[in-house]
């Protein structure tokens, strides 16, 4: 009889066994690991393992706590895991689904798991309201690609200046509430203090434009500080507040002086004169029933005054013509179009220019039709934003192109192809373009050597602004810019192949650095052609 009872109570035993290790097994089959790649305020961060179970993301604590900047503690015997953060404690139990922030608690949908003996926090906590309010910072996941943004929540900035034809104007963003005092740090510079302010990130900057020598933004423990160095050229200068939004701006003058040319990129030579190559190019282009290419400069002497400038800014791919990818799936049209608005955005604030969208949605333009836009607007400057990509994936950085018939290097061809590829989905040769393309090909010269100096005054731009590496200005024969009668350019980006290229363009911090780029060498560009702008 006894052993009967041990014989079925054996059996028990071994049923419930092979049912826990079948549910493991089900439970590690619906399960995923892999990495999730983290941008924090515009900066790749690195990556943090995570794990997919029943639908659900988890990060793994210890390298999530950190991401964030907390210092994790974390003790297997008992499933604890402590953050400390900001000097508030945060406490989870593997096991449970209670979180307690400070004195406060929160209940989660799933519970805090651990795997080969690590800790994992469900993803929902980090983009929870409690935890954003807790921790100050705004998390964004795109579950398509795996790219965690995370940016600082911040009360002052982020930190703009630009050159303008007889200034230098910083901007900095003031949330309601935040108070400032500007100190006077002899004929060197000002000061500016805000009390209580909180900064996404400390920035340095070497401006150096003969009137700003640099700026130094810092976060100090109750307060914040930004210094402005002026160069010998600065006169004097003058803050005001500006609402909607609220910023605090300070305008700089000195002597108006011209840019320098980039080293590299030579100057443009003197308008064509009337019965130049130029005006019989266009009679030709009149002759064949197509636009005349007029020139920014031609326009300019119909206008009396200041007027706005009108700039076109073009989204590349769209719709059906997704462009390049990435490993994680993350698309160039859906990268071009946010960091088109962003410039879009910048372009709007000065009420200085007139900005055009080649397309405002996910929306498939042909090339021609691009072109179009700007020609019937009669734009000053076309600016095509794309992303690169390539089979290598450790090439990242930014290039800027200008039209050329030739390419200045097989990589610059390479490029050129991938983006005129596009000519197939549109149920176009190559050859039925080129032909649709002669009679432009005299009246560009004149918009091909802006299009150069454009190109290198951005370049330039984003080396004083973005933590990107800079491959250089380049020139292709990029069919979008050759049916444009405007100086235009072809902004590559960054690389989607390359996973920290990739993490950054996630963050808009950082696709507002790059729009700032853009937006101050088009400054450079019209304080050379001596362009009066409407502010």
């Amino acid at each position: 009889m006894r052993l009967a009872i041990g014989s079925s109570g054996r059996r028990r035993r071994l049923r419930a066994a092979f049912a826990a290790a079948a549910a493991c097994f089900f439970a590690r089959a619906s399960a995923r690991a892999g990495d999730i790649e983290v941008a924090v305020s515009g900066r790749y961060a690195g990556s943090v393992s995570s794990y997919r179970l029943g639908g659900a993301h988890y990060l793994e604590a210890k390298q999530a706590g950190e991401v964030y900047g907390g210092q994790v503690y974390w003790y297997p015997v008992t499933g604890r895991v402590q953050i400390s953060l900001r000097g508030q404690q945060l406490r989870f139990m593997t096991g449970s689904k209670e979180v307690q922030l400070g004195s406060q608690g929160m209940q989660l949908s799933n519970e805090i798991v651990t795997r080969a003996s690590r800790a994992f926090i469900p993803l929902e906590f980090f983009l929870s309201p409690e935890f954003a309010a807790f921790s100050r910072m705004d998390s964004q996941f795109n579950a398509e690609t795996g790219h965690l943004s995370i940016e600082p929540r911040a009360t002052v900035g982020p930190l703009k200046w630009f050159s303008y034809q007889d200034k230098s104007r910083v901007e900095l963003p003031l949330d309601a509430g935040v108070g400032f005092t500007i100190h006077r740090q002899g004929k060197s510079g000002i000061e500016v203090s805000m009390p209580l302010g909180q900064i996404e990130g400390s920035e340095m900057v070497q401006v150096g434009d003969g009137i700003l020598d640099a700026l130094r933004l810092r976060q100090e423990p109750k307060t914040v500080l930004l210094a402005i160095r002026f160069d010998p050229g600065a006169k004097r200068w003058e803050s005001r507040e500006l609402k909607e939004p609220r910023r605090l701006v300070i305008d700089v003058y000195g002597k108006s002086k011209p840019v320098a040319y980039p080293e590299g990129v030579p100057p443009s030579g003197t308008r064509t004169p009337s019965g130049s190559p130029r005006v019989a190019a266009e009679d030709a282009l009149a002759a064949a029933g197509m636009p005349a290419a007029s020139t920014a400069a031609t326009r300019t002497e119909a206008v009396a005054g200041p007027r706005k400038r009108k700039i076109v800014v073009d989204a590349g791919h769209g719709g059906k013509d997704e462009g390049a990818s990435s490993r994680r799936r993350t698309l160039e049209k859906t990268v071009n179009l946010l960091a088109a608005k962003e410039l879009a955005r910048l372009l709007k604030e000065e009420d200085a220019f007139e900005v055009i969208l080649t397309r405002e949605d996910d929306t498939f333009v042909a090339l021609d039709e691009r072109s179009r836009i700007a020609n019937d607007a009669q734009a000053d400057l076309f600016i095509s934003l794309h992303c690169n990509a390539t089979r290598d994936r450790s090439e990242n950085g930014f290039e800027i192109y200008f039209l050329s018939e030739r390419a200045s290097d097989p990589e610059s061809q390479r490029v050129a192809d991938i983006e005129n590829a596009v000519l197939r989905l549109e149920g176009k040769s190559g050859e039925e373009f080129e032909a649709q393309q002669v009679l432009h090909a005299l009246a560009r010269t004149e918009y091909i050597n802006d299009g150069a100096e454009l190109a290198g005054l951005i370049a330039r731009n984003f080396d004083k602004r973005v933590n990107l590496g800079n491959r250089g200005v380049k020139q292709a024969a990029f069919y979008v810019l050759r049916g444009t009668n405007a100086p235009a350019v072809l902004v590559e980006l960054a690389f989607l192949t390359n996973k920290k290229d990739e993490a950054k363009l996630q963050s808009r911090r950082f696709r507002r650095k790059l729009a700032e780029g853009i937006y101050a060498g088009i400054l450079d560009f019209t304080k050379r052609h001596n362009w009066e702008l409407s502010q």
